[in-house]
């Protein structure tokens, strides 16, 4: 059984056995506890199935490397965001077989290693942002540029039919401080000496096949600290871009991607069930706030219940195309056509 990792309560390894420790029990029970409750997302077939591959010793990617030759060759990408995408059984998979072209992890880091969960209580030692992300995108990459003459300036990604195609990849910062950004830049050594990181080179964006974004804590000073190359960047408030004593200058391509906003905190409560034409007018002038920035809006914590007012929302933020379609329930996605690009194919994921 996995552990739940914590600052409070230390694994102890002795004679190569684990003590257990009475505080531990006590978190590792409050730990399956806490996932009992998380499910509430339906179970997924789709997401079952890859559960089922064989796998490589100590990461989600197939062992014989079939993720590209068989499974997603046919997938097209739609700007739909997977929501704690972690919470699935098989997290990153599940949602690049889906289409969506924007996933999120929730990080911690505890003891040098940066560990991936909802809360510091649900936190296991194999359930790492290396193991459960970063190695298997580079794996992925490494696959799809095999043989591709132009990689070293135009590295495909991770879609078959849309190489050019860039995937975002979220890390909500769990924990406050510089040390967690630290930590999440050294982790991205491969993927970056494998050149396949949007950044900016200190005149201009570079978009690549992967786009890293850092959220929740994430300090803005020391992310925009170096002026001359970055490759994490800055997930914008929304709601505060359309406010007259926002500079236009603060948040821009150089150090941001997406804009987010908490649905409920950006347009305010629903008055039975339904927007109201002031909300209306807000919404639309956040989205083109961002936008006119170059930025990506994204809102997250829409209506999940009951899933008429949910259809409506998602309807009233695609009409209104908003970047990305931030979801929970990749089914519900596929089986809508939820998330399709706009006629003019403007939408930046």
């Amino acid at each position: 059984m996995d552990k739940c990792i914590t600052d409070a309560w230390p694994r102890t390894i002795v004679a190569g056995q684990q003590t257990w420790q009475t505080n531990a029990d006590i978190a590792s029970l409050l730990c399956l506890l806490f996932n009992a409750f998380l499910v509430w997302m339906a179970i997924d077939p789709f997401d079952t199935f890859f559960a089922s591959l064989p796998r490589d010793k100590g990461t989600p990617v197939p062992a014989d490397h079939i993720y590209s030759a068989h499974y997603f060759k046919n997938v097209l990408p739609v700007p739909c965001h997977s929501h704690n995408d972690y919470w699935r059984t098989t997290p990153l998979f599940a949602a690049l077989g889906s289409g969506c072209v924007s996933v999120e992890a929730d990080v911690w880091l505890r003891q040098g290693e940066l560990y991936v969960g909802h809360t510091g209580l649900d936190l296991t030692e194999d359930q790492t942002l290396s193991n459960l992300y970063l190695r298997p995108l580079q794996q992925i990459l490494q696959d799809m540029n095999t043989g591709n003459a132009d990689a070293a300036t135009a590295p495909s990604g991770v879609f078959y039919t849309s190489p050019s195609q860039t995937l975002t990849l979220v890390i909500d910062l769990k924990t406050p401080g510089d040390e967690i950004l630290a930590a999440v830049h050294a982790h991205l050594q491969p993927l970056r000496s494998g050149g396949w990181l949007s950044h900016w080179n200190g005149s201009a964006r570079v978009d690549r096949s992967l786009t890293v974004v850092a959220s929740g804590n994430a300090p803005f000073a020391a992310l925009t600290a170096n002026a001359t190359h970055r490759d994490v960047f800055f997930d914008a408030p929304l709601a505060a871009l359309a406010d007259p004593s926002d500079s236009p200058t603060t948040y821009n391509p150089s150090n941001s991607h997406l804009a987010s906003a908490r649905f409920g905190e950006a347009v305010g409560p629903l008055r039975r069930g339904r927007l109201s034409a002031w909300q209306v007018r807000a919404l639309q002038g956040q989205i083109l706030a961002a936008k006119q920035r170059g930025l990506v809006p994204r809102y997250w914590g829409t209506p999940r219940w009951p899933r008429s007012l949910r259809d409506e929302i998602w309807a009233l933020l695609v009409r209104e195309e908003t970047g990305l379609l931030s979801v929970d329930d990749l089914r519900a996605v596929r089986k809508g056509h939820w998330g399709l690009w706009p006629q003019d194919g403007n939408a930046r994921g």
